[in-house]
C-alpha cells in the first residue's frame, strides 16, 4: 500500500495512456502501409473490369454508384446503390461493405475518383474490389505516334 502512495501520480498518468495506446492500437480504422501490395493490382490492371468480366465474377455483386446520373444500363440482376462519395465512408456503410459476401464495383464516370475509393477501401481491410470501366486497355496503346512535322530541330 506504500508502494502505491508513493508512485500514485505516475500509475494515475501511465496506465491511462497505456490503455489509450492499447485501445488505438486494435482499432478498425487503420491504414495498412504496404504500398507495394496495394499499387499491383492497379499496374497489372486486376482490379478494373468491364461489365460482361463482372457478370461472370462469383456470388452476390453489389454496385456502388457514386453519381446519381449514372446510366445502370447493362448492370441487371446486380445489387446496386447510389452512395455520394462524402458519405461513403461512413460507419453504416464501411459495416455493409465489410458484411457483404460477394464482389463489391465500384462505378463512376470519373475513373480517378473511382480509383481513389478502391484504394481507401482496399486499405482499409475491405476485400474483392473491383472497378467497373468500359475499357480496360490503356489509351496511350489505341493511338498511333505522329511526330510533329512542322518542328524542325535546329
Amino acid at each position: 500500500m506504500e508502494m502505491v502512495r508513493k508512485y500514485k501520480w505516475v500509475i494515475f498518468t501511465v496506465f491511462p495512456i497505456l490503455i489509450l495506446i492499447i485501445a488505438r492500437s486494435f482499432g478498425t480504422n487503420h491504414f495498412k502501409s504496404d504500398a507495394e501490395k496495394w499499387a499491383e493490382p492497379t499496374v497489372f490492371q486486376t482490379n478494373i473490369l468491364t461489365i460482361q468480366q463482372a457478370e461472370t465474377l462469383q456470388g452476390e455483386k453489389l454496385v456502388i454508384f457514386l453519381e446519381n446520373n449514372q446510366n445502370s444500363a447493362g448492370i441487371s440482376g446486380m445489387k446496386s446503390l447510389f452512395i455520394p462519395v462524402d458519405s461513403l465512408l461512413t460507419k453504416n456503410n464501411l459495416k455493409l461493405f465489410k458484411g457483404h459476401k460477394g464482389p463489391l464495383l465500384i462505378n463512376s464516370s470519373e475513373k480517378a475518383t473511382t480509383a481513389r475509393i478502391w484504394m481507401v477501401l482496399s486499405q482499409m481491410g475491405i476485400k474483392n474490389i473491383f472497378i467497373i470501366s468500359d475499357n480496360t486497355s490503356d489509351e496511350v496503346m489505341k493511338h498511333k505516334f505522329r511526330p510533329d512535322t512542322l518542328a524542325r530541330p535546329e
